[in-house]
């Protein structure tokens, strides 16, 4: 259950309605922005009475969490790392790598992101609310995978949490950057996106190698 639901919609007709929730709220955020974006809006876009709204997710700021969680689990592998533990390191970083970009390069999530920045000068709801959702939750689950490398000696990780940071902040990098500002196409091309993740994952295996390997 997602926890930003305030009950669980085990029934079809319920997982519908949510769903139908989620894709007019991810529509009306983006069109108007998370202040401007009301939930009467979304359950008039959504087609289901304002109750029905309510009775899936307790405020706009859950429902906005519930849409960044939801995005990032279709991408990420559901951000449960625990099962790539049974991986090498680089074919596991490699395969995570592949949806983190993947997750970001989504146009719905360009656009959230242009959002957030946009309005990032006013600490605001919704940019705590994403972070919350998304890059934290993301970080942690990563960090638990790092750290389960390093307890088995093959990567040598002093501090997870920071470790996972720097992995993802290399694979955003300036071409994500880029693609915010519209300054290239989005997504790069696939041989592109490629070369990227082989690097990254390359520099990041040797960062984190163990240490008789860097003797």
């Amino acid at each position: 259950m997602n926890q930003y639901s305030r009950r669980p919609a085990g029934r079809p007709k319920d997982m519908e309605k949510r769903e139908a929730i989620l894709q007019a709220a991810g529509r009306l955020f983006i069109e108007h922005g998370f202040e401007r974006t009301t939930m009467d809006a979304i359950a008039a876009a959504a087609g289901v009475s304002k109750l029905t709204v309510y009775s899936h997710f307790q405020d706009k700021e859950h429902l906005f969490r519930a849409l960044i969680a939801r995005k990032c689990e279709q991408h990420f592998e559901g951000r449960d790392f625990e099962h790539l533990g049974t991986l090498p390191p680089g074919e596991a970083l490699t395969r995570l790598a592949n949806g983190f970009l993947g997750l970001v390069y989504h146009g719905e999530v360009l656009s959230m992101y242009r959002l957030l920045i946009g309005g990032a000068s006013q600490p605001a709801l919704q940019n705590r609310a994403f972070y919350e959702a998304g890059p934290r939750p993301t970080i942690e689950a990563l960090a638990r995978l790092l750290s389960g490398y390093s307890a088995r000696g093959q990567l040598s990780v002093e501090n997870p949490e920071r470790a996972a940071e720097h992995l993802l902040a290399m694979l955003q990098g300036c071409m994500h950057q880029r693609a915010l500002l519209n300054l290239e196409p989005s997504p790069p091309t696939a041989t592109a996106l490629k070369e990227h993740i082989e690097d990254v994952v390359a520099v990041f295996l040797r960062a984190y190698a163990p240490s008789i390997e860097r003797a």
